[in-house]
Formats: structure tokens, sequence, C-alpha cells
């Protein structure tokens, strides 16, 4: 029963990076570099202007371009050099941890969790944006997820400040006490998943997904 639900939660994550990464290429090439930033994490709109201003300042033409051929990489081993570059002397401009992201990306398409679990990190300490370090550790917590590392996953959410991502946080804690399954686990996550319906924002359009999920424990 585990390996199903895991299998179906690798299948999801793929969908929705799939999606960042779809519209992603699309701005890049009909409004240029810095507006993509916002879009491709998926989180258009929540103080897009000021978050656009940020990106501009920190702008610099060499990472943009290497982040510009991580974005089009077909796999995780041809980006590689151009991520390193990243990492290794961009490391503070937001070019990079984006680039860690999108490898992550390749490599949970590859089933390459733990590579991918990796890059995640790497962003999560990285980034000293506050939304990207919640897109990061969200992503993050979904791979140890489907990697059935049930306590870091809980480890990762349980006293984070979850800021406007409330109910993406609390669908995840949801899906780890779920698979824990051990005494009282259900009911947290009966508690994680109605937190996340309460939540005032869904930025993610999962409230089919959580009500499905709560209406089958």
């Amino acid at each position: 029963m585990n390996k199903k639900k895991s299998i179906s939660r690798i299948e999801e994550l793929k969908l929705a990076d799939d999606d960042d990464l779809a519209r992603a290429k699309v701005l890049w090439h009909e409004w240029g570099k810095p507006v993509v930033v916002a879009v491709a994490l998926g989180f258009a709109g929540i103080g897009g202007f000021n978050y656009w201003q940020h990106s501009q300042a920190q702008n610099s033409e060499s990472a943009s371009l290497l982040y510009e051929q991580v974005l089009n990489s077909e796999d995780a081993d041809s980006a590689r050099k151009e991520l390193e570059t990243l990492k290794n002397e961009y490391s503070s401009l937001i070019y990079s941890q984006l680039a860690a992201m999108l490898m992550a990306k390749l490599l949970i398409e590859e089933d390459r969790m733990d590579e991918a679990a990796t890059e995640l990190r790497w962003a999560v300490e990285q980034s000293g944006d506050t939304k990207i370090t919640h897109i990061a550790r969200l992503r993050l917590s979904a791979v140890m997820l489907s990697m059935g590392e049930h306590d870091e996953t809980l480890g990762l959410i349980v006293e984070t400040d979850k800021d406007v991502f409330q109910s993406r946080y609390q669908e995840l804690l949801g899906d780890a006490y779920a698979l824990r399954n051990q005494n009282g686990d259900m009911e947290l996550a009966r508690e994680a998943y109605q937190a996340s319906l309460d939540a005032e924002n869904d930025y993610f359009n999962r409230k089919e997904f959580v009500r499905a999920k709560l209406d089958n424990l």
C-alpha cells in the first residue's frame, strides 16, 4: 500500500514541476529573464513587482546566461557544468538557487531522488529570499516523502514559519502523518488536511487533492 502511494506522489511531483518549467520557458522567451523568476516558482502575483525589482537589482548577465542553459537542458548531466559554475561563482545570486531547483526537477524525472534532495537542500540553505526558501523546502519535503523519509519530512515542516504557504505545508504534513501511520498519526493527518483546506491562501490550487486525501483516510 505504501509503495503505491509513493509512486503516485512521485508522479504528482513530476507533473507540478513540469507545469512550472513549461511556464518558465514561455515567459523566458516572451518577456525576458527577470520576469521568469516569480512565475517559474508558482507564486506569480505575490508581491510580483517588488520581487521583480529585487531580481533586477541582483542581475548578472553571466549568471543569467548560465541559468538559461540550465533551464533549457534536457537532462541532468547536460546541465551539471553550468549549475556548478553558478553555485561556485554566483551563489549569492537568485539564479543559482533557481538553477538548483531546476536541476532537482530533472533529477526527479530520472528517478535520482537522493541527488534531487541534495540540490534542494542547497537551495534551502543558500537562498536569502524567503519565498524561494519556502518553495525549495516544500519541494524537498515532497521528495523526502517519496523516499519514505517521513520523520525527516516532519522535521522540515513542523516548526517552520509557513507564511502564505500554509495550505501546501499542511497538506504535506498530512501526507507525512498518514504515510508514517504510527499511534495517533491518522488523527494528526486529518487535522493537517483540514488546516490545509481552511488556509486563507491556496496558491497551488490543490484543495480538491487535499479534500480527496482527507475523505480517503
